[in-house]
């Protein structure tokens, strides 16, 4: 697996406008010693942490080939309609109708790590987010990623009057503590 920065991903106009907002973090404040300054050893830039490094995501085997494969719109030939149809679409940016609410994973808190997570998943023509896959900056938060993914729920698109199939939609997750 190969890690790739926040800023490359986004160069390629892969990541999705929509955010995540975690429910707030358990209470592990952060302050500073009279011994120097603050350690921001687990903490990311993207977090608003001044000195922090750029989160740097790990992906699974599988996620940049997904990522790059040509729209595969498959067409089905429906007699009724006339001819062939569309019935999936590539939608990286598809919006879900309303934020999903990420577990902070306690083990995470108690080490003081943040992460930055995205979640690739298909939606059904009805809506529901299925194949998931996920890539975190912290391997902690990857199983917390996917079950907010699963909770996800996505409008119909409708291409040409039929409800469709969404390819890849990737939606990004940030958790981040208060301190």
């Amino acid at each position: 697996m190969k890690p790739v920065s926040l800023a490359a991903l986004a160069a390629t106009g892969l990541l999705a406008a929509a955010c995540a907002t975690p429910p707030p973090a358990p209470d592990t404040a952060v302050s500073a010693s009279a011994t120097g300054p603050v350690s921001l050893a687990g903490k990311i830039a993207a977090c608003g942490h001044v000195g922090a490094p750029p989160a740097e995501v790990v992906y699974p085997d599988g996620w940049q080939q997904r990522l790059g494969e040509v729209a595969k719109k498959t067409m089905s030939d429906d007699e009724l309609l006339g001819g062939p149809v569309t019935t999936e679409v590539v939608a990286r940016d598809d919006r879900p109708v309303s934020p999903p609410r990420p577990v902070y994973p306690q083990s995470a808190a108690g080490m003081g790590l943040e992460a930055q997570c995205y979640a690739m998943m298909d939606v059904t023509p009805s809506g529901v987010p299925e194949d998931i896959l996920t890539a975190c900056s912290s391997a902690a938060f990857n199983a917390s990623a996917y079950e907010a993914a699963k909770t996800l729920t996505f409008a119909p698109k409708v291409v040409d009057g039929r409800q469709v199939r969404r390819l890849n939609v990737v939606y990004p997750l940030t958790y981040c503590l208060q301190g």
